[in-house]
């Protein structure tokens, strides 16, 4: 009974459009009253014992990394590097997009942040130079989820909480994945640009290249800083997330000099609300997924879907077939705290890495940051460039289709995940 309570609560908040967090914590409460087992008092205790975790205070640090390029300079550095790097080819301003998106997600591990810095500067310039608008959106968007799997992560160091796994191997697992997709992207887009016959920029002088890679090699080492510390144990990737976000201010202050003292609290505001957002969801869904355990859910999810089937191929289909269509529908951190915890059983009774499982739900999520009806990073590049989100997503389709082409690789050959993090 308190299960079904449960569901019944949590998907007519979601139809009135309640709040997520409260709309899992109307249906937690709502639930453990019909228990009548456990008493309430306990919520408050689980909400606040949920996000006391020394990993999770990665997040507000990349959140306030991502933050502070955008005031910095360091993101139109990257698209001046990228600029001399790819600007020469057809369709050089998408393929410097691009690669831009996956630069950027070696810092930041949003896509969101990645959206908002790179698809400010680069939409409005293609449009300029006489590229289609929906094709300009259709390439932000779907570039900005390199993200989310290029690491540094933050839906990563989500899923290696929950499941209490290594974030590193979830991190260096990420690599081949995210470059594979933004390879793949770009070889989509060279052959829409080909076709559609968009300019590209004159090739850029070695002086000019040494100049740009001289400007953004402050930026660039960024990653090496975050990753190479962690690897070498001199830092958790707490820690190298706290390292990067010092380094991060100190460069726009001090060296770069386009961040201002008076800039710091506008940036660190948002910051703050950014970083309460995510909590606030955080905490409610673990509670969600507290009282999702005590009423057995994923035991029963599990011996519903072994009565279906037992082999670990058919299952991870099923997967992520769900967590796609979750996607289309929830914002990937939120939907990772709701499923992890009901699915991971199911995952390891099966023999599947919980590593390989984590990246490949960490990809398929992202999926979603492309597709409607939520679809953040479309919704927010349509919004920059002021076009409908339907003409948006008809152009994303040929680069949603490179995505889901990696995801199927990345589940059935798990090496593609697996084999960097074997090397340490």
């Amino acid at each position: 009974m308190a299960g079904i309570v449960l569901i019944i609560v949590f998907v007519v908040g979601i139809i009135i459009g309640l709040p997520l967090p409260f709309t899992m914590g109307f249906s937690s409460l709502a639930a453990l009253f019909v228990l009548d087992q456990i008493p309430l008092t306990i919520i408050p205790q689980r909400l606040v014992s949920g996000i006391n975790s020394f990993s999770l205070l990665a997040i507000p640090c990349f959140v306030l990394i991502g933050n502070l390029m955008s005031t910095t300079g360091i993101t139109k550095r990257i698209v001046r590097f990228s600029n001399c790097i790819v600007g020469h080819i057809t369709g050089g301003l998408s393929l410097v997009n691009i690669l831009a998106s996956m630069l950027f997600a070696g810092v930041s591990g949003s896509a969101t942040a990645d959206t908002a810095s790179i698809g400010s500067v680069l939409i409005p310039a293609m449009t300029e130079e006489g590229y289609d608008a929906d094709f300009a959106v259709a390439v932000t968007a779907s570039s900005s989820t390199c993200g989310p799997i290029i690491p540094p992560s933050i839906t990563a160091v989500i899923y290696g909480v929950i499941a209490g796994v290594s974030i590193t191997d979830l991190f260096l697992g990420g690599y081949v994945p995210g470059i594979g997709m933004g390879i793949g992207l770009m070889v989509v887009a060279y052959i829409i640009a080909k076709k559609r016959n968009y300019p590209r920029n004159n090739l850029v002088s070695f002086k000019e290249l040494v100049v740009s890679t001289k400007d953004a090699f402050w930026a660039l080492i960024l990653p090496l800083i975050i990753i190479g510390g962690v690897i070498s144990g001199v830092f958790t990737v707490t820690e190298s997330a706290g390292v990067a976000a010092v380094y991060t201010l100190l460069v726009g202050l001090f060296i770069y000099k386009d961040l201002k003292f008076k800039d710091l609290p506008k940036i660190l505001f948002d910051t703050s609300v950014q970083i309460a957002t995510l909590m606030t969801v955080a905490a409610s869904a673990l509670i969600f997924s507290w009282v999702l355990t005590i009423l057995q859910i994923p035991q029963t999810i599990t011996a519903a879907i072994f009565n279906i089937t037992d082999n670990p191929i058919l299952i991870l289909l099923m997967l992520n077939i769900l967590f796609l269509v979750v996607g289309m529908f929830m914002e990937a951190k939120a939907a990772m705290f709701i499923m992890v915890p009901m699915l991971l059983p199911l995952v390891k009774s099966v023999g599947i890495d919980p590593i390989h499982f984590g990246v490949v739900i960490v990809f398929n999520l992202l999926i979603g940051l492309v597709t409607p009806p939520v679809g953040l990073c479309l919704n927010l590049s349509c919004k920059i460039a002021k076009i409908p989100l339907g003409e948006g997503a008809k152009a994303s389709m040929p680069f949603l289709a490179v995505q889901l082409l990696v995801l199927v690789l990345i589940t059935y050959i798990p090496q593609l995940v697996l084999f960097i993090p074997s090397l340490f």
